[in-house]
C-alpha cells in the first residue's frame, strides 16, 4: 500500500469519497474500491497516535522471510502470542523467531450513511478502527516490554505515587550499562505525580503541558493509556526489540451484508519481541 498522506479535509477527496460512497452500493466491486480508499487514512491515523514503533525497531518482513533475529545467549527474549500474552525463550540460544499476530477492527456502517453520502460518518468510524486496532498494538507492545524486565532492572516504591527518587534510581541502572535514557513511558495520573517534586522552573514549565512528550533529564516523556497505572518504563537510547510486519494494513470488504449495515474487515499482521531486556529498567509501585 502505498504511503502518501492524504488530506482528508480537501476538497478532492470529499468528492472521491462521496462518489465512491454512493459507488459501494451498486456492486461488489463499488464496496471493494471504498474500501481500498479508506485504508490510507486508517493507517494514517494509526500512525500518528502509535507508540510501538518509538519504542520497537519496526522492520517490513520481505516475502517468505521468517522474523528470526540476534540475541545474547546470556539473556532470554520476549515475544507477544497469539492471545496478546508475553512469552519468553529459555537461555543458551543466541537466535530467536518472533511469532506475527494478526490485530484487527470490523466497522460497520449503516446502509443510509453510503446512500445519502454522510462523509463525516464514515470518518469517524474510520478514525474508530483506526484506534481500536492502535489501542490494540501499543498494549501489545507495552506488556511484551514490561514483562521482560528483569527483577534486577525494577526499582519499587511504596505507596501510590511515584517518586523523584525511585525514577532516577531506575534511570541509574541505564545510566550504569554507560547508555542514554530515550524515553520515559508512563500513565497520565504518574505524569502528574511529577509536577509536585522540586524541579527546576524549566522543566515544571514542561511538565505542565501534559499530553506532549517533554524530557526529563535526557528522556523524552511519554504518555500512553496502555501502561499500567502502577509502572514506569525507561528505555534506552538503543534498540531492545523488534517489530516485525508481515502485512502491513489492509481494508476488505465484508462478503455479507444485512439488510441495514454493511462494513470492511481491517487488519495487520504484526508482532512484538524484545532481544535486549538486561538494558531496560522500571519502577514498580507497590502496596
Amino acid at each position: 500500500m502505498k504511503n502518501n498522506r492524504i488530506n482528508i479535509h480537501s476538497q478532492q477527496y470529499m468528492e472521491t469519497m462521496a462518489r465512491l460512497m454512493s459507488e459501494a452500493l451498486e456492486s461488489p466491486e463499488g464496496m471493494r474500491a471504498l474500501a481500498a480508499a479508506i485504508a490510507a487514512p486508517i493507517e494514517q491515523e494509526i500512525k500518528r497516535k502509535e507508540i510501538s514503533s518509538l519504542l520497537l525497531t519496526r522492520h517490513t518482513l520481505p516475502k517468505g522471510e521468517r522474523p528470526i533475529y540476534q540475541k545474547k545467549p546470556t539473556v532470554k527474549a520476549h515475544w507477544i502470542s497469539k492471545d496478546g500474552e508475553a512469552q519468553e525463550q529459555e537461555l543458551g540460544k543466541d537466535e530467536v523467531e518472533f511469532p506475527t499476530n494478526r490485530i484487527h477492527s470490523n466497522p460497520m456502517v449503516d446502509i443510509s450513511v453510503l446512500k445519502h453520502g454522510n462523509i463525516g460518518t464514515l470518518m469517524d468510524i474510520q478514525t474508530g478502527a483506526a484506534s481500536s486496532i492502535r489501542k490494540e498494538m501499543d498494549s501489545r507492545t507495552i506488556t511484551v516490554i514490561s514483562s521482560a524486565i528483569p527483577a534486577a532492572n525494577t526499582v519499587e516504591v511504596t505507596g501510590d505515587k511515584v517518586t523523584e527518587e525511585a525514577l532516577n534510581e531506575a534511570i541509574s541502572i541505564i545510566e550504569d550499562l554507560e547508555l542514554s535514557v530515550k524515553y520515559i513511558v508512563l500513565r497520565g495520573r504518574r505524569f502528574n505525580d511529577m509536577r509536585s517534586w522540586n524541579l527546576d522552573p524549566q522543566t515544571k514549565l514542561e511538565l505542565r503541558q501534559k499530553g506532549v512528550i517533554k524530557n526529563y533529564g535526557t528522556g523524552g516523556i511519554l504518555l500512553t493509556a496502555a501502561m499500567p497505572m502502577d509502572e514506569i518504563i525507561i528505555v534506552p537510547d538503543e534498540e531492545v526489540g523488534k517489530l516485525p510486519v508481515r502485512e502491513n494494513l489492509k481494508t476488505e470488504s465484508i462478503d455479507q451484508k444485512t439488510r441495514f449495515k454493511t462494513g470492511w474487515l481491517v487488519w495487520s499482521e504484526i508482532g512484538q519481541g524484545i532481544t535486549r531486556p538486561d538494558i531496560l529498567a522500571k519502577v514498580k509501585l507497590v502496596p
